[in-house]
Parts: C-alpha cells; sequence; structure tokens
C-alpha cells in the first residue's frame, strides 16, 4: 500500500482541523466528518491514530473515547486490520467497565483477545487478559480476575516487560487484600514496589508503598508501616501529586487512630479531607468526612462528629456511593448508641441494613447484623438481638462459604498454571534439541568460535596493559602526594622552630638581668604573640587530624551569624591598628539566624580577616560585607573579605584550599603562608553545608566568601492537633 509524505500531511492538518472543530460543534457533527474524511483515505495509519485518540481520552472524557474507538473499529473492520480491530475492542472494553455495562465489556475483550491471539502478540494478549480480570472483579468474581490476573503476569514476565508486570502485581495484591489473604497481598506489593524504585516511578512507589503500608497495619506491624508511609510522604512533598498525597495522608492517620494516637490521627485525617476537596470525587470526601467523624467520636464530641458524619452520608447518597452510606449509617448508629438513644441507634443502622441488603454487600450486612445484636441486648430486648444474632451467623456462614470456593479456586488456577509451567518446560526441552541439531549443520561455527576467542584474548591483553598503566599512575600521583606531604612537614617543622627559638631567646633576655619594666612589657608581648601563632598553627593541625579521621562534632545552635562577625572584628581590632588598617562591615539588619556551630564559624571568620589584614598594606582598608542570598530556593547567608593585598597568582589560585599546598606571591616579600588554615575553614563551610571559594578584586587583591544555610525566624502556624491539646 503506497502513501507518501504530502499525503500524509494532508491528512493530518484534515484531522487536526476536525478536531478542533469539535470542541465548537456537537458530538454527532464531529464523528460524522471525521468518519467521512478518515473513509475517504482508506490507510491503515489513521486506524492507530483514533486507537490512540481513544486511549488519550479514556479516564477523563470516557464518550468521546467511546466515540473514537467505535471509529477506529469501524474502519479497521473496512479495512481488515486484524491490530486495529483488537485495540479498538479492548479501548471500547475499558469504557463499558467504566459505566458498568459488564456483559458488554466482557464482549468486547473476548473480541480483542481473540483477534490479538491470531497475530501471537504477547504484550496485547496479557494487557487483554488483565481487562477482563479487572471485569470479572468488578464482578465479584475474585476467582476468575486472580486467574486472569496471573496468566497475563507471566506473560509479562515471559517478555521482560517491567512496567506491566509492576501493574499487574499491584491488582493480585488487591485481590489477596479482599480475600483477606494479607501475607499473600503484602508479597506483590513488596514486589512491585521493588520494580517501581528500580525504574524511578514516582506515582508506582507512591501507591505501592501505601498499599504496602497498609497491609502492614492488618498484620499489627505499625512500625514498619510508619516507615514506608513516612518515605512516601517525603516523595509525596517532592512531586505534588494530591490524590496520591491524600491517600498518604489517610493511611497514616489509619495507623496512628489504631494506636489511639488521635490527635496525630486528626491531623492527618483534616488534611486528607482538605486535599479531597479540592481534587477527590464525591465518594472519597465523604470517606473522609466519616474518618474526622470517627476521631471527634472518640474524643467525645458528639456533636462535632454528627456534623462530618451526616455530611459524608449526603455526599455519599448524592454520588451513589451507597457501600459508603450505609458505611455510615452504621457509624452514627454506634455514636447514638454510645449516647444511650434507643430510637436513632436502631433507625441508623437498620437504615444501613437497608442499603446493604439492596448491594448484597455481605461484608455491610454482617457487621450491620452484629451492631443491631448488640444495640437490642444493650437495650433490654433479647428477642430482637437473638433475631439479629441468627442473621449474623447466617451471613457468617455464607461469607464462609465464598471464601472455601475462593480457595477451592485459587488452587485450581494454580494447579493449571503449574500444568502450563510444565508444557512450558517441555517445550524449551524440544527447543533445544533442535539447536543442537542445527549447530550441528553448522561446521563454520568453529571458525567464528575461534576468532572470537582470539578478538577475546586480544581484548584481555589490552585491559591488562591498561591497568598495569593505570596502576604506574596512581603510584606516581602517590610518590607525588608523599613528596608534597613531605615538603609540608619540613616547611611545618621550620614555621614552629623558628617562633619557638623567639620565645626561647626573649626568654633568656629575661633570665640574664633586670630590665625596665616596659621592656619586660614588650617582651611578654612578643612571647604571648609568639605562642599564638604556634598556637593556633597546632590547633588547624589537630583539626586537620580530627576532620580526615572523621572524628570532628560540630555543637549547632541558632546564632546570628553578625554577632560572631562583630566579635571577630573587636578580636582582631588591636592587630588591625598595628598594621594600620582600617576594618569596615557592611550587614543588613533583620538578617537570619544561622544554624553553626559557634566556635567553628568564628575560627573561619577569623582566619579570613586575619589574613587580610596580614597581606594588606598599611594605610588601606578590609571590607567585610554579610548578606542574605537565596540560591535554588534555599536561603544561605553570604560572607566575604575583600582586601587591596597583592593577590594570589592565577596559576596558584586552583590550590588555595589544598592542605599541603604552599602558595608565594611574587608581588609580596612575605609568601601566602601554609595554607592550613584555609584547608581546615574549607572542611568546616563544608560540614556545615555550605561552599567556600575565593575571586579576585579588581584592579588588585582578594576577596573571600562562603555560604551557609541560613534558618527562618517565622513561626510556623498551629497544627490542629494543638487545637485539640489547647481545647483540653
Amino acid at each position: 500500500m503506497s502513501f507518501d509524505y504530502s499525503s500524509l500531511k494532508f491528512i493530518s492538518i484534515l484531522l487536526f482541523t476536525l478536531l478542533t472543530a469539535g470542541l465548537y460543534a456537537n458530538p454527532t457533527s464531529e464523528v460524522d466528518s471525521l468518519q467521512q474524511v478518515l473513509r475517504s483515505t482508506a490507510e491503515g495509519e489513521t486506524v492507530d491514530l483514533l486507537n490512540q485518540l481513544s486511549e488519550i481520552h479514556a479516564g477523563t472524557e470516557w464518550e468521546k473515547s467511546q466515540r473514537y474507538a467505535n471509529l477506529a473499529l469501524d474502519l479497521a473492520t473496512s479495512l481488515d486490520d486484524k491490530n486495529g480491530l483488537g485495540v479498538a475492542h479492548a479501548n471500547l472494553a475499558k469504557y463499558y467497565n467504566q459505566i458498568e455495562n459488564y456483559r458488554e465489556a466482557l464482549d468486547h475483550a473476548t473480541l480483542a483477545l481473540s483477534q490479538f491471539e491470531q497475530l501471537s502478540y504477547s504484550l496485547h494478549i496479557a494487557r487483554t487478559l488483565r481487562i477482563i480480570g479487572v471485569t470479572y472483579s468488578l464482578l465479584n468474581q475474585s476467582d476468575q480476575s486472580l486467574d486472569y490476573f496471573l496468566r497475563a503476569l507471566m506473560i509479562f514476565e515471559d517478555i521482560e516487560n517491567d512496567g506491566e508486570v509492576a501493574t499487574t502485581l499491584i491488582v493480585l495484591g488487591d485481590v489477596y487484600s479482599q480475600w483477606e489473604q494479607t501475607e499473600k497481598s503484602r508479597h506483590f506489593f513488596e514486589r512491585a514496589l521493588s520494580i517501581y524504585q528500580e525504574a524511578g516511578d514516582i506515582k508506582g512507589i507512591l501507591s505501592s508503598e501505601n498499599r504496602l503500608a497498609q497491609a502492614l497495619m492488618t498484620l499489627r506491624q505499625f512500625d514498619v508501616a510508619k516507615q514506608h508511609l513516612e518515605q512516601a510522604l517525603l516523595i509525596a512533598d517532592e512531586h505534588a501529586d494530591l490524590e496520591l498525597h491524600a491517600k498518604i495522608y489517610t493511611s497514616l492517620g489509619e495507623l496512628y487512630y489504631q494506636q489511639l494516637q488521635l490527635n496525630t490521627a486528626q491531623k492527618y485525617f483534616l488534611n486528607a479531607l482538605d486535599l479531597k476537596q479540592k481534587n477527590g470525587s464525591q465518594g472519597e470526601i465523604a470517606l473522609a468526612l466519616s474518618d474526622v467523624g470517627r476521631i471527634y467520636q472518640e474524643t467525645g464530641d458528639t456533636q462535632k462528629a454528627l456534623s462530618y458524619f451526616h455530611q459524608g452520608r449526603v455526599l455519599a447518597e448524592e454520588s451513589g456511593e451507597t457501600i459508603i452510606s450505609a458505611e455510615i449509617y452504621l457509624q452514627i448508629g454506634e455514636l447514638y448508641m454510645q449516647e444511650g438513644n434507643q430510637s436513632k441507634t436502631i433507625q441508623a443502622m437498620l437504615s444501613g441494613l437497608n442499603i446493604a441488603q439492596q448491594v448484597l454487600d455481605l461484608l455491610t450486612i454482617e457487621r450491620a447484623n452484629d451492631l443491631l445484636a448488640a444495640a437490642y441486648s444493650q437495650f433490654g430486648r433479647p428477642d430482637k438481638a437473638l433475631a439479629y444474632q441468627r442473621a449474623l451467623q447466617l451471613t457468617r456462614d455464607e461469607l464462609n462459604r465464598q471464601q472455601g470456593n475462593q480457595r477451592v479456586a485459587e488452587l485450581e488456577v494454580r494447579y493449571e498454571l503449574d500444568k502450563r509451567d510444565r508444557e512450558l518446560v517441555e517445550l524449551k526441552s524440544v527447543a533445544l534439541v533442535k539447536e543442537v541439531e542445527y549447530k550441528k549443520q553448522f561446521i563454520t561455527m568453529w571458525v567464528v568460535l575461534a576468532f572470537s576467542i582470539a578478538i577475546m584474548i586480544l581484548v584481555i591483553s589490552f585491559i591488562i596493559y591498561r591497568s598495569r598503566l593505570i596502576r604506574k599512575s596512581e603510584r606516581e600521583k602517590m610518590d607525588h602526594a608523599l613528596r608534597i606531604k613531605a615538603d609540608f612537614t619540613a616547611m611545618l617543622v621550620h614555621d614552629l622552630r623558628s617562633p619557638l627559638t623567639s620565645v626561647f631567646g626573649f626568654a633568656e633576655l629575661l633570665k640574664m638581668s633586670e630590665k625596665p619594666f616596659e621592656r619586660i612589657r614588650e617582651i611578654a608581648i612578643t612571647i604571648r604573640e609568639t605562642s599564638q601563632k604556634m598556637l593556633q598553627l597546632v590547633n588547624e593541625m589537630l583539626d586537620l587530624s580530627k576532620f580526615e579521621a572523621g572524628k570532628m562534632i560540630l555543637n549547632k545552635t541558632d546564632s546570628p551569624l553578625k554577632s560572631i562577625v562583630s566579635a571577630s572584628i573587636q578580636m582582631l581590632d588591636p592587630v588591625a591598628s598595628q598594621h594600620e588598617t582600617a576594618i569596615s562591615l557592611e550587614a543588613a539588619d533583620g538578617l537570619p539566624t544561622c544554624h553553626c556551630d559557634v566556635r567553628k564559624i568564628e575560627q573561619v571568620i577569623t582566619n579570613f580577616i586575619g589574613n587580610a589584614i596580614e597581606h594588606t598594606p598599611k594605610g588601606s582598608k578590609v571590607e567585610i560585607h554579610l548578606q542574605e542570598r537565596q540560591l535554588e530556593g534555599q536561603a544561605f547567608l553570604y560572607f566575604s573579605v575583600a582586601d587591596d593585598g597583592p593577590g594570589v597568582p592565577l596559576n596558584q589560585q586552583h590550590m588555595i584550599f589544598d592542605k599541603y599546598a604552599q602558595l608565594e606571591s611574587p608581588k609580596s616579600a612575605k609568601g601566602l603562608g601554609t595554607g592550613l588554615g584555609l584547608a581546615v575553614s574549607q572542611m568546616i563551610i563544608e560540614q556545615h553545608g555550605g561552599e567556600i571559594g575565593y575571586r579576585d578584586r579588581m584592579p588588585n587583591g582578594s576577596v573571600f566568601f562562603f555560604y551557609v544555610p541560613c534558618k527562618s525566624l517565622q513561626h510556623p502556624p498551629l497544627s490542629p492537633s494543638d487545637e485539640i491539646q489547647a481545647q483540653a
């Protein structure tokens, strides 16, 4: 079938025009026009396009999804396009499931399965089997749905489609949850979670985490369930998925409710209600309202509990959620029974029982009969209590019978699957025999094998040679590092020996003879300054050793950084005066606090300012800036020290913060020191989650700076749990 690009372009433009016009025309004219155009093209690509449009509208605009699927079905029939027919039937099956026409859904799904089996399309076959399983599940025929789900899972695993495997594991877990086989459902949810985590599928992770936590709660493993829900909540906070966010809040509320931590449970139930009112269906809102009502019932606030229950009941009745409506009636009955109101208790419970009997929900009927028996017993009506106790026993017998049938069905399905596994093993054995026969017929394969071995030897030789080169390079790097460390140690010994010699010499001067007080004072000051330098060098070496050993512990508190800077300036003011250097500080008022180790941050600031004073010419100025900045949505405090010194040569700037770097400046007779203080400063700032750096100052000079995270001064709003505690 020939089809050029210009024709495809014309059809695409025409389809787009008709679809846009359909937004302003009635649905019938839209379908008629589109059908006429598609029939005139007589090309199979248009069937795929219509099926894709049907899938796009599924879940949001089901009527449009049905119209596109019918058009695709019509056109695929005329073109005898089996794949198009199968996809169209599958899309129609989804639509009829949505409108609860399960007979039509099964018919279309069966036709789709027939088409795909003729084409041997494994992926589509498995997806259709899953649609049939969903239909039987909606018909409350869980035993048949399990059969189709397991068959779909086997195919998805055979073709190694992890995404579909995970989706099928979730529905299987749901089936076993309905059967109250929680350990099995937990196993399926854990497998699904593992697949979603490996693929990085956020929605899949949240959905499976929530289901797994609910299964763990059923097993009374509350601590493990809490860990999964808190992990899911962190992920949901980052990705803002309202629907899944609300479900996680609901599960957390139920977790704390079962542990009788009512304040925390109420907070999460209210959060879930708020999200569902923004984005959820009326049935979901009704359930959320009943959850909040349960909390107020437990805390003894009857009026608020009744208010939430009645709101939920009205919403459930308006949206046709009969099961939810029946359950809320029973909750209202329990509340009135606690209050001792006989008439309202019986009225509410009978309403719930009647609704459950209309839809044949055995679990709700069982609960209603149990409550009515307890109510009549409490209110002194043993005859009525006995009647409902008998009805309760009949309901439980029916439930046990159904559960027995389900277990038998499960065993039958497992036997059938084991039988298919044995058949598959036999088929694989036959295939293996044929493979051996084919290998015997192709002698040339030995030549290919020999050639492959030769290539492999070359590759292994290359890998060995490359590994030797890498080891040699690493050895050279290690030798270079040892040389640098040895040079640094020699320099460090020299730096310690010089001030020690000075201290010894001045001490001898004091010892030799009596001197005037002013001379003694000068000698003492010199000894003190020299000792401080040695102490600073030793402290920096100790800090460096602690950081490298991973034993440095930071004592962080919320402190204003401005006061730390002011204290450092005040401490270094005598040194600056001696060097005739002016220090200026520019910092705005009202800066946020910094969560830091005050002593360590002060050490960094003092190091920066002291270096600037030392390398700044006499009569010049050191400028200090402190301000708040936003980086990637997070608040940081920015601190910088600018001087007019010689700066750092461009070819040495990459070594400024190296531990054993020795920098020298051709513009200064002093040199730039050991760099040990800057290396320690970098480690301190990085331990605080910040960043340290250097840049040149124009026309000359240096700017050393760092960023550290700051903490907001705003107080958090009062939470619902706080309100409850205040009322109590």
